[in-house]
Parts: structure tokens; sequence; C-alpha cells
């Protein structure tokens, strides 16, 4: 395949530096806190298998997931050593706004490891208050336009002529709306201008290993050195996933994906979150290398917005995860746990289901088990209403970014600056007060 082969020409490069305002700080904070929380909530695939099947069986009502790299955490040292660099920050650091982004970085990478301490001892309560301070709760509106969006499927299918199908409807209508709910959204994807799914045929499926190389071929295509892509042969993720800390791009040894699939993945992964890191650690503001807090919105908003480009749309980026954890949370009055999500998303999935029947069933159940899994991970799995809403952001995220192309489409121009959510008015305001521009990119790419 063939990925932005024109940046071969100036492979040879040294990439370019801005004189940085953070250099003293950037070097420590990014030995101590390069991690990522959910990347400590993965599990054993054999124990976790097992509790599947004991679910699914309906032998337990709900599974006890493993968290075995918490066991290689010391939370008590981790904490302390951030705790410490941010006193030492605000003692000494002259520039005021510097000093104030590095606070709220810091705590937000203080929250995430007491977040993940909560996990260790099974306070799904205090886990589920941290998850919100990272990553917020979803937003009422947002879900809304989200179940008016299924509810319209759902009326359909509730007079299926096979009775599964219409059963299954029913109960998920009865579940969800049985209470009167305002599903009149004020969100409109009509009226934005995304380009319409693309209908594609004849695309060419790759194994795990092929896409390990193509990205191999794309991370030199975009001159990103220092990275590594490996297939994760233990089973630890579930989707391709690109580690900060060890600048590793690890892909699902049983992931298959068509060429178009693939080369939008390019885009989302290494053309966004790859070069996004490599291009903010260059800049006069050293700490987008790693992203402002509250950047993960941002980030995911401007990869899935760059998938879109290539593959087009139908609908708003991320609906499972903004779905699943608002039903989790109780956004409608009713909070959940483990299994009563995963009812409904097996009903859901399943009347959706294009396949046979048996295939439909099983594919369901199989979707089902892994987004619960993505949206309870951290918790006891026990506890309603509380669950990890990292998954909010791809939502939220991507409208937020198609509002800024509608509202204000100059700011695309500075997307790839860094790590910096685009529809935060804060973020523009740091930016903006730096001096950060696009100019600023276009330096860099000289």
């Amino acid at each position: 395949m063939n990925f932005e082969q024109s940046n071969l020409n100036n492979a040879l490069k040294k990439p370019k530096k801005l004189e940085s305002l953070d250099d003293k700080w950037y070097k420590r904070f990014k030995n101590i806190a390069a991690f990522q929380d959910y990347e400590y909530l993965t599990g054993n695939k054999k124990y976790r298998d097992e509790q599947k099947g004991k679910f699914l069986s309906g032998e337990i009502d709900n599974p006890r997931l493993d968290y075995p790299e918490l066991d290689k955490l010391n939370f008590k040292q981790k904490e302390v050593e951030l705790l410490n660099l941010k006193n030492e920050i605000l003692n000494n650091e002259k520039d005021k706004l510097i000093r104030q982004i590095y606070r709220w970085k810091l705590n937000e990478k203080i929250a995430e490891i007491r977040m993940l301490k909560a996990t260790k001892v099974g306070d799904d309560k205090r886990f589920s208050r941290y998850s919100r301070f990272i990553y917020g709760k979803p937003e009422k509106e947002i879900y809304e336009y989200t179940l008016s969006q299924a509810k319209k499927m759902i009326d359909k299918k509730m007079f299926d002529h096979d009775p599964d199908i219409s059963e299954s409807a029913k109960k998920i209508n009865t579940e969800l709306f049985e209470a009167l709910m305002n599903n009149e959204s004020e969100i409109n994807f009509s009226s934005y201008k995304i380009t319409k799914l693309k209908s594609i045929k004849g695309n060419i499926e790759y194994s795990a290993k092929e896409i390990k190389q193509v990205f191999q071929e794309a991370l030199e295509n975009y001159q990103l050195s220092g990275w590594s892509v490996i297939v994760d042969e233990k089973g630890r993720y579930t989707s391709i996933n690109v580690g900060q800390g060890d600048k590793e791009i690890r892909i699902p040894k049983t992931r298959k994906l068509k060429q178009t699939s693939l080369k939008a993945l390019i885009k989302h992964e290494i053309g966004t979150h790859v070069r996004r890191r490599e291009r903010g650690e260059r800049t006069k503001l050293r700490l987008l290398g790693l992203g402002l807090d509250r950047a993960l919105k941002g980030e995911e908003g401007v990869a899935t917005y760059e998938e879109q480009k290539i593959k087009g749309a139908n609908e708003f980026a991320g609906f499972a995860g903004h779905f699943t954890s608002a039903l989790a949370m109780g956004i409608d009055g009713r909070k959940r746990n483990f299994r009563e999500v995963f009812e409904i998303l097996r009903n859901f999935y399943f009347i959706r289901s294009s396949k046979n029947k048996k295939e439909a069933k099983e594919n369901a159940n199989e979707f089902a088990w892994n987004q619960c899994v993505r949206t309870f991970r951290g918790t006891t799995c026990e506890t309603r209403g509380t669950c990890f809403t990292k998954d909010i952001v791809y939502r939220e995220g991507n409208i937020g970014v198609w509002n800024v192309l509608k509202n204000n489409p100059e700011e695309e121009r500075r997307f790839f600056i860094g790590k910096y959510d685009p529809g935060n008015p804060r973020h523009i305001w740091i930016l903006d007060q730096l001096g950060i521009t696009d100019d600023d990119l276009k330096e860099l790419e000289k």
C-alpha cells in the first residue's frame, strides 16, 4: 500500500525543534507520568475467558475482572513523585501560565493513580468519582441524541416478522423508554458537512502481521522514528493500542482489517496519535507531546475526524462507548451494573444485525461482552452507576471537532501542533497566550 509516499523525500531531515518554555519540567514529567491508566486495567486472557463462559452460561450474575498489571505499580511512590514534582514547579517556575498548565496536568495524573488504587482495593464509588474527574460523564444531550437514533431502529424491529427479533426489540423499548424522556435532540448530523459513508467493493483483508508491516511503513512515510509495532500474542488488548510511554503500537493477534479500514486506521493511530505526540514535543510547549490536561477528548475527536475523511460516515463516531457508559451511569435515571447493561446491548446488536439468526446471536454476545468489559474495567462490575467513562471521549470528541469545523474552521490548521482539545476554550486560550499558532506547525515541517 502507498501511504503518504511524498514524505519519503525528506526522510533524512532531522526533526526541527522550537525554543522550549518548559524543557526543564517536561523531561522529568515524562519520566514520571508517561503512563496511561487503562494499560493497568488489562487482564489475563485465560482467566477472563473463564469468567466470560460462566457469565454467558448464567452461572454468575456479573464477572469478576482481574487486573494483574496493578501488581507492578507502586502507588505510594508514584503519587509521591507526582506530588513532589507539582510542588517543585509551583515553587520554582517563574512563568505563571506554565505553572498553571502543569498544575492542571499533574492533578489529572495524580487522580489517575488514585483511581487505579481504588480498583486495587475494590472501591467502585471512589474509582467512578476519579473517572468522572479525569474523563467527565456522558453529556445528557448527546445521550438523548444517541437514544433517538437507536429508537428509530427499535421501533421498526418491534414489528419484525421474526418473533425473536420483535421480542428483543420490545425488551429494549420497555427498558429504555418506559420512563418518559426527551428524545428530541438539537444535535443534527445532517447539518454538518460530513462526507457520506462510502460504498467500497473488493476490499482486501489484512491479518495482524500484515497490519504490522503496513504500520511500520506508515511510520517511515510520516518520518516518525523511535516507535515499534508489535502483535499482541498474549491477548492483553482487544483493540489496537498506542502506548505513549514506551512508544509501542500493539495489534491484537486476531485483528483483521479491510484495506479501506486499515488506511483510515493509519490516519487515526499514526497520522494523528503518533504524529501529534512527536510534533507536540518539538513545539515551544513540550507538554503538548503528552497532552494538556483533558486533551483526550480532542485527541480522539481529531483522530475519528481523520478516519471519517477517508471512509465517510452516516453517524458520529463512538456510539457504543457513549451509549454503554450512559446506560451504566443511569443518565436516563436508572443506574445499571454489568449484567443489566449487557442484556440491553446483546438485544440491541442482535436486532441490528443483518447476519443469519445463529451468527447474529453469537456476534451480539461477543460485542456486548467486549464493550461491557471496556466500560466496567476498573470496577467490580456489580455496583450500579459506576464505570470507567474513558470511552465517552470518542463520541463527544468527534461531535466537538465537527462543531469546531462548523463554527471556527480556521482552527483546523492547528490540529497537528500537539495534543490539545480544539473544542476546549481553555486549551485554545493557553495556545493563544503562548503564541502557538499554525505558523509553528509550518516551521516544524520545513
